[in-house]
């Protein structure tokens, strides 16, 4: 008898660890890559005047499949937003390119951050092609 609830008890135990397996980036996590991102390339987002805002609104993604973010500025001196772009983030790779100019970022830092979310999402290069192709930003990283 003793023998069956251990084993019942370390079913349990895996069922709870479950949803672990597979988990796609959270919007928390993208964001902080954006701003590793946005730090690397030495724009500064002073909390007074500039916004990391999320462009993904009531459910529907700005690029699908993808978390969006637009960085930019109202600096109370200029007449006119200053934008520094929008960033796209893959919640299967942590992959993170510019929309408009279609630049994938790498560096070691981002490159260490993105490994984890693929081992955690056991997503590849090659299984985010796909996705990636329906973006029309299919330029090699």
């Amino acid at each position: 008898m003793a023998g069956i609830f251990r084993v019942f008890v370390s079913l349990c135990g895996c069922l709870i660890a479950l949803p672990a397996f597979g988990q796609q980036a959270t919007v928390t996590e993208a964001e902080s890559l954006v701003r590793l991102v946005l730090k690397h390339e030495r724009i500064r987002l002073s909390s007074q005047h500039c916004e990391l805002e999320r462009l993904d609104k009531d459910g529907k993604s700005f690029v699908s499949d993808y978390y969006s973010f637009g960085a930019h500025c109202d600096y109370p001196n200029t007449a006119a937003t200053t934008p520094f772009g929008i960033y796209v983030v893959s919640p299967r790779t942590g992959d993170v390119w510019e929309y408009n100019r279609c630049q994938w970022f790498g560096f070691p830092e981002l490159r260490r951050l993105q490994r984890t979310v693929m081992r955690r999402t056991h997503a590849t290069d090659g299984t985010e092609k796909k996705y990636r192709e329906a973006t029309g930003c299919t330029e090699e990283k």
